[in-house]
């Protein structure tokens, strides 16, 4: 019992490890192939000289067109927000698709693949959120919830394991004659 006990728990350890690793890939993938703009920095002169005194006519002008940059930054990085909430979407899909195809296969790992999917939809509401485009951030969590509520019904409720009587895979076993295969 105790060497099951063990395995079961390395299991969830790898799965859960897997998960954060798919989704820190994903993450570092994406930010990767398509980076964020560049922050503007004001010069280091402009801002000691606004922290110790009145800024001249000039520096003024200079300020007032670092803000104007870094407006135009702030709405830059919105767009880019949003565009990675949405491609992260498309990941999260895929990872969730491929973890139930290979459920049967290995659940250890479907599992693993199953939460770096969730943990990639929760990096893709964030970014989303981030984007203030709320008709995208809306978007983005309907399509969420809808796959987590497929997901959750697919795993808990279609097919509930340990219990008696559901239906699983079907098993063919074979007589003790060799001979005569039945199903169970």
């Amino acid at each position: 019992m105790g060497d099951r006990t063990q395995t079961r728990t390395m299991g969830t350890v790898y799965a859960l490890f897997l998960g954060a690793l798919i989704a820190l890939f994903v993450g570092l993938g994406v930010g990767t192939v398509h980076p964020g703009p560049r922050e503007p920095e004001a010069s280091p002169e402009l801002v000691a000289a606004q922290e110790v005194r009145e800024l001249t006519a000039e520096e003024q002008q200079q300020w007032a067109e670092h803000l104007v940059e870094r407006e135009e930054w702030e709405e830059q990085s919105m767009r880019h927000s949003r565009d990675v909430g949405v491609a992260t979407l498309v990941v999260a899909v895929g990872l969730l698709g491929l973890g139930l195809l290979v459920e049967r296969r290995g659940p250890v790992l479907a599992n693993g693949i199953l939460l770096g999917g969730l943990f990639t939809l929760l990096h893709s509401v964030v970014r989303s959120l981030i984007s203030q485009d709320t008709l995208v951030t809306f978007g983005v969590v309907t399509v969420s919830l809808v796959l987590v509520l497929f997901l959750g019904y697919r795993r808990f409720v279609d097919r509930p394991s340990g219990s008696v009587g559901t239906a699983g895979p079907v098993r063919v076993v074979v007589s003790r004659n060799g001979k005569d295969p039945s199903h169970r």
